[in-house]
């Protein structure tokens, strides 16, 4: 099951003939991840963020729901969620007057630069001693493709539904005693079908 949902297909292998779907791309900017630790009821908690500013550059409105997730170079997976603190820390570190977790940014997002929000995934720490992880971004593009998945046998194949994603790598090399010193590099940018 990982393993089909971490199946990806590179957008240039696709023709676009088999594309379905609007064909708009917000344009998605976004500052380097960051780790934060927050006090917790149960102790200490950290959390990786990624703020971002999106806005859509076609002519008409499109709806904009949000979804992303991280997944360590050990195999271990985090899902963006909903953590107030968190979001209200981020605001204040980046001196931001509006940011918005990924339920409170979803809805019409008007065309135009002056339309254009800021939002923070948050992503509970899965992992301490990855080296190397990827942030994978959906909701960024109307576009997607459908394909088939064999079935066991006598089953019928499954058609899945792959979205335009943007998959971000990062290498974050250093060791688990001075954590804040590690600094995080972004080593590539590109849109998947995932």
């Amino acid at each position: 099951m990982a393993a089909a949902a971490f199946a990806a297909i590179e957008t240039e292998q696709v023709p676009l003939q088999d594309i379905k779907g609007g064909r708009w791309t917000f344009e998605f900017k976004f500052r380097m991840p960051q780790r934060i630790v927050m006090q917790a009821a149960g102790g200490r908690q950290a959390y990786w963020v990624l703020p971002y500013t999106v806005v859509n550059t076609d002519a008409v409105a499109h709806e904009f729901v949000p979804s992303a997730v991280l997944f360590a170079d050990t195999g271990k997976l985090s899902r963006d969620g909903i953590y107030p603190d968190v979001v209200a820390e981020v605001k204040k570190r980046y001196q931001l007057k509006a940011l918005a977790n990924s339920v409170e940014i979803a809805g019409e997002l008007k065309a135009g630069e002056d339309e254009a929000r800021d939002g923070v995934f948050v992503f509970p720490e899965s992992e301490l001693k990855m080296d190397q992880f990827t942030i994978f971004v959906t909701g960024l593009s109307g576009e997607f493709i459908t394909r088939q998945i064999p079935g066991k046998q006598g089953e019928t194949p499954k058609e899945v539904v792959l979205r335009k994603t943007l998959a971000l790598a990062f290498d974050f090399p250093g060791d688990t005693v001075d954590i804040p010193a590690d600094k995080v590099h972004l080593t590539s940018e590109k849109w998947i079908w995932r």
